[in-house]
């Protein structure tokens, strides 16, 4: 039983100091292709990975190096978070396989063109992001729906209909488009990644084009807990808190 009561504290606080790990982290998959070939395998796009356009049918294979697992129709790819080049120069994809389990499958990109994102906009703007805040991010207020952006002149955005009281604090850096608006980034808020119209969060047309109908709903991936990113850490830990107290009182009781 005293084993038992070890082993069950020791899990729990362990599931608890690991979910602290930021959300930035870029956690490295348990693949036996990946553990042999991290030399050769980069994350270059981030948490959020990067899609590249599919001209035809396209097959997948289990690892660059195995066998066929499949194909992916002619669009749009899934996100790739990984990139290996092989032996012979040739650059492949890694993405997660989520029908069932998080497999990471592979495609090649050899010469496939990039879907323009986020990626694609802070490379060819640059000069003109610069980290931190801008003045008032922090005192940034707003009862209603506010928008995130995938990139400024995006038309691809969440409705967050709650959201942190101090969103601005979470802008990591800015830019100043050509009318002088003012854009923020963050990097993660409650799940999600994007640019705030920081002239007007919760403007759904920045420059004259209504998305709102379209937008994904940012409420339903979220419920507010006033402290989201310590709620599950928390709860771990006062389960181990209450775990290792069964156990004193069990070790006390037996001395008694």
């Amino acid at each position: 039983m005293k084993k038992l009561i070890f082993a069950a504290a020791a899990v729990l606080l362990c599931a608890a100091m690991g979910t602290s790990v930021s959300a930035d982290l870029i956690v490295e998959p348990i693949d036996s292709f990946y553990m042999e070939n991290m030399d050769n395998i980069d994350s270059p796009f981030g948490r959020e990975g990067r899609k590249f356009i599919l001209t035809s049918e396209t097959t997948v294979y289990a690892d660059p190096e195995g066998k066929e697992a499949g194909k992916l129709s002619a669009g749009t790819s899934p996100a790739i978070k990984y990139v290996y080049t092989d032996k012979n120069g040739g650059l492949w994809g890694g993405y997660y396989d989520h029908s069932g389990e998080d497999e990471v499958l592979w495609i090649s990109i050899d010469g496939l063109e990039a879907v323009y994102d986020n990626y694609a906009f802070s490379e060819e703007h640059k000069d003109k992001i610069t980290e931190g805040k801008p003045d008032g991010a922090e005192s940034l207020k707003e009862d209603g729906t506010i928008y995130l952006w995938a990139y400024p002149g995006s038309t691809e955005c969440i409705a967050m209909e709650t959201h942190p009281d101090d969103f601005g604090n979470y802008v990591k850096s800015y830019y100043t488009d050509e009318i002088g608006g003012k854009w923020g980034y963050v990097n993660y808020i409650w799940g999600a990644s994007g640019w705030f119209y920081l002239t007007d969060p919760a403007d759904p047309a920045p420059y004259g084009e209504d998305v709102s109908a379209g937008a994904n709903n940012g409420e339903s991936d979220f419920v507010d807990t006033g402290n989201s990113g310590m709620l599950a850490p928390v709860l771990l830990a006062a389960a181990a808190a209450g775990v290792s107290g069964v156990l004193i009182a069990c070790m006390k009781k037996k001395k008694d």
